[in-house]
């Protein structure tokens, strides 16, 4: 099934009727197209709002790109391997559309889940404690000690801890234990580098992207608090100083940018009872509109059909529960 990302080159208007001679409004001036349940289908892919669709007979008359170039004006859109109603396990990415709904959240493991949150609690809690005797500024980035070192291994490992999950839950193999050659192919997927994080009570400290810079030709170097996590590890006594504040932050970033990109929230919940207060958002603000841009094309599409109520043929929500879970097929 085709996925179009196309221009709306009659904005804000589209066309519509037997001839395409008619109008209606279409605010957007991009969007996607897809065929579902009956019906071809249009969503915005930056201003909101209910999807466009038009009825389409079986078998069709035109093509869906013949529908897109006489609706919106685009004779070449872009074709994507995006499948609505699709995702992939412990892999949360934003929905284009407003029916994206709990059709992810339904493949959430309760125990990883709570698992997960008491674990990145922990970190937050023995950050915020840091902070009380160590202000988070420009002129104490440099500064270390065990005790920040302590953050950071725990931090570092609570990363790889959710790094490995990932790959294994996706049916990922390798030959020997798991390194960062396998943990940066979740990069792109995770969209991970799109996440940029500042502090909510500290607007002096610089925002910073944890996973900025990744490179799989350097999977351990280019990630410089995780370099340090290693020094540190294995040679306490001489990388001491590398154990610094800024690593600390980041490290324990990092740690809240893996739980917000695998499970799509920053609170712990359980199915029958209410959220438990935020707990990202007492530590960190997280960004994503600028940082995921590049990656807009692979956001999820859920289904979309249409029923006949009446004498009017309107939108069914039903396709949009039926999400299909796959494995992540890595490189």
């Amino acid at each position: 099934m085709a996925v179009l990302f196309f221009q709306n080159k009659f904005h804000p208007k589209v066309k519509y009727g037997p001839n395409f001679d008619l109008e209606a409004s279409f605010l957007s001036e991009k969007g996607v197209a897809f065929e579902g349940e009956g019906g071809f289908f249009a969503i915005s892919m930056n201003f909101g709002g209910d999807p466009y669709f038009a009825p389409v007979p079986n078998p069709p008359e035109i093509s869906l790109k013949d529908w897109v170039l006489k609706s919106f004006g685009d004779g070449n859109p872009t074709e994507h391997g995006t499948v609505p109603g699709v995702c992939y396990k412990r892999i949360w990415r934003p929905g284009i559309n407003n029916y994206y709904n709990r059709g992810f959240e339904k493949t959430i493991s309760q125990k990883e889940l709570t698992q997960s949150s008491v674990s990145l609690q922990i970190l937050l809690d023995k950050l915020e404690s840091l902070f009380e005797f160590l202000e988070p500024s420009e002129q104490n980035e440099s500064a270390y000690g065990h005790r920040i070192r302590e953050i950071i291994l725990l931090a570092s490992m609570e990363v790889e801890s959710a790094w490995s999950a990932v790959l294994r839950d996706n049916g990922y193999t390798s030959e020997q234990d798991f390194n960062t050659k396998d943990y940066v192919k979740l990069l792109n997927p995770m969209f991970l580098d799109g996440y940029k994080l500042s502090l909510q009570q500290y607007p002096q400290f610089s925002p910073f992207s944890p996973f900025e810079g990744w490179n799989p030709a350097a999977p351990t170097h280019s990630l410089i608090w995780y370099d340090a996590y290693n020094k540190i590890k294995h040679d306490r006594e001489k990388n001491l100083p590398l154990a610094t504040l800024q690593n600390a932050i980041t490290s324990v970033g990092a740690a809240a940018v893996m739980y917000r990109a695998q499970f799509g929230f920053n609170r712990p919940f359980t199915w029958t009872q209410q959220p438990k207060p935020p707990f990202i958002d007492s530590i960190f603000s997280l960004e994503t509109s600028d940082g995921f841009k590049k990656y807009e094309k692979d956001f999820y599409i859920s289904k979309l059909g249409l029923r006949q109520s009446g004498s009017t043929i309107e939108l069914d929500h039903g396709p949009a529960q039926n999400w299909t879970i796959l494995n992540y097929k890595f490189d």
